[in-house]
């Protein structure tokens, strides 16, 4: 059966996102607009590319979500989703349970295709934040995302007898699994989030709230039984009085300081890709695309592979030589648009199957 016990056990299955390829964005009627983007996309699909063959070098096996290249499959009036480019924001292997979206709700998109969708989700379907008539549906797997192709990791699952539960509040971007203790973020202080439910489902196991105000793979990663890499100063001396932690800062871009100036300061890519036009339509058409990159840390944001290896996208010297006086070795994996996507290495994956030895 897939199985996680610790995070940095060796990774044998992982999943890695997907974005939309050039031929997508036939629906961009501006044509600086849509050279940048189908830019974006072709060097994501590299660096994700060249991601999948590093892991493979590693002996993981890879799956990629599918996705399609007509924009109306995922048009529901002036909304068009996302791809399935983040998959550990909505999936999760805690021991051997699979946590998921409802991936088959085909007929309820297909009933709603047509709506012409606000910028928050229709109250009228809404019963106590779920669809009606749809059980175990929340609205937010309709409204920001297509998770039609959750079918395949269903299936799999299914084959190797896992136990699924759906539910899309439980994600491996928010809980970091250390054999029997859970390490849960949460997004605003004082929000226990699902520490309640995860102490029922694992009843021999510690759960731990740590206040992170946004995903905990962007604030902290616990590395090793004895090192965390903390990205944003969060307090945590005294859940982990025995570990080595060591602060690292986010990634300064001079050129992400100046879209901060011009009231952006939600997202960033080179300028060389920037039209005059580009940052109003993404944030007119495109804004459920894009996070808050502020909010995140990406040198903490790293995939552990095993043990002694870990994948980092950009180089940090001083926490390569923590890590490596901790006897890990660090792999640049080059991700180059991850502060416009607002994800790192960690948010693109999705581990699995883990070898606990």
């Amino acid at each position: 059966m897939l199985n996680v016990y610790n995070h940095w056990d060796k990774l044998k299955t992982c999943i890695v996102g997907r974005t939309y390829g050039p031929d997508f964005y036939s629906f961009v009627k501006d044509p600086a607009v849509r050279k940048s983007m189908c830019v974006i996309a072709e060097q994501t699909e590299e660096d994700l590319a060249n991601l999948c063959n590093q892991l493979r070098k590693f002996d993981v096996t890879v799956i990629r979500p599918s996705v399609t290249d007509n924009y109306l499959d995922v048009k529901y009036g002036k909304k068009i989703l996302p791809a399935p480019l983040t998959p550990r924001d909505y999936t999760a292997v805690i021991d051997d349970k699979v946590f998921m979206p409802t991936p088959n709700a085909n007929e309820l998109w297909n009933t709603l295709r047509g709506a012409d969708w606000p910028e928050v989700p229709p109250v009228d379907l809404l019963r106590d934040g779920t669809i009606s008539g749809y059980d175990n549906f929340s609205i937010e797997d309709l409204f920001y995302l297509d998770h039609t192709w959750l079918t395949e990791l269903e299936s799999l699952a299914r084959k190797l007898g896992n136990e699924i539960i759906y539910d899309h509040n439980v994600d491996s971007a928010m809980v970091q699994r250390i054999g029997d203790n859970l390490y849960v973020g949460n997004w605003k202080s004082g929000d226990p989030w699902i520490t309640d439910k995860l102490s029922t489902l694992f009843p021999n196991k510690q759960v731990t709230l740590i206040e992170s105000h946004g995903h905990l793979d962007g604030r902290l990663c616990i590395v090793s039984p004895d090192l965390i890499i903390n990205g944003s100063n969060i307090k945590v001396n005294h859940i982990f009085p025995n570990h080595d932690i060591f602060t690292v800062r986010q990634t300064a871009v001079k050129e992400f300081g100046k879209a901060k100036a011009a009231s952006i300061g939600k997202w960033w890519i080179p300028e060389q890709l920037s039209s005059s036009g580009f940052q109003n339509y993404i944030e007119t058409y495109l804004s459920n695309w894009v996070g808050e990159v502020q909010e995140s840390c990406f040198d903490v944001n790293v995939l552990i592979v095993d043990p002694r290896n870990v994948f980092c996208s950009t180089e940090d010297p001083k926490l390569f030589r923590v890590l490596e006086s901790h006897g890990i070795t660090p792999h640049v994996v080059p991700y180059r648009h991850k502060m416009f996507w607002d994800g790192g290495l960690h948010c693109v994956t999705s581990d699995l199957d883990r070898t606990h030895v």
